[in-house]
């Protein structure tokens, strides 16, 4: 396609990117949009995990400590980087008696997994774990085994005698084992 000069205007889809193997159109590459935390702390929440109170928690944002609330008013949220960040602060203050000038330097080039790590914090769950035990070729008992926590003799008990009454009611094929 020509203009009234005669030079080559190329046509819509030419102009427009569509052609096949054409290179895509100049500009700035766009940003990659991130996802929210899905896990955010309202000012209650960090009241009741730190013991501090919501002025304190404000103070401490104000002379940049921790970075401000996502949002603004009462449905402002928190997330897990502002949590570890004020056990943090807590323990500079009342362990190292730290000034908050020398804990706004400290905490400055710390990232969350940082200050986890630092804190010896899980910031994620450990996931619960299952036991399989076949009773028979067609019966299996599945026992959990709770994330963090030991398991109770009581309960190991309960579970051999389950697997004794099934040996004794449900014998085992000689064909299968």
């Amino acid at each position: 396609m020509t203009d009234r000069n005669g030079r080559d205007r190329g046509n819509d889809e030419r102009r427009s990117g569509l052609i096949r193997g054409a290179p895509p159109p100049r500009g700035r590459p766009a940003a990659i949009p991130t996802l929210p935390e899905p896990h955010r702390y309202a000012m209650s929440d960090l009241e009741k995990e730190t013991d501090l109170d919501a002025r304190t928690i404000r103070y401490y944002i104000t002379r940049g400590l921790l970075p401000p609330a996502h949002g603004r008013g009462p449905s402002a949220t928190y997330d897990l980087g502002h949590l570890l960040r004020l056990r943090m602060i807590q323990l500079l203050k009342d362990a190292e008696r730290l000034p908050l000038d020398e804990i706004k330097t400290r905490l400055a080039d710390l990232t969350d997994r940082d200050i986890a790590a630092m804190l010896e914090v899980q910031t994620r769950p450990i996931e619960d774990r299952w036991r399989r035990v076949q009773l028979h070729p067609d019966v299996e008992l599945h026992v959990r085994e709770r994330a963090g926590k030991r398991t109770e003799p009581e309960f190991e008990r309960a579970v051999e005698a389950l697997i004794k009454f099934a040996e004794t009611y449900l014998p085992y094929p000689d064909d299968h084992r």
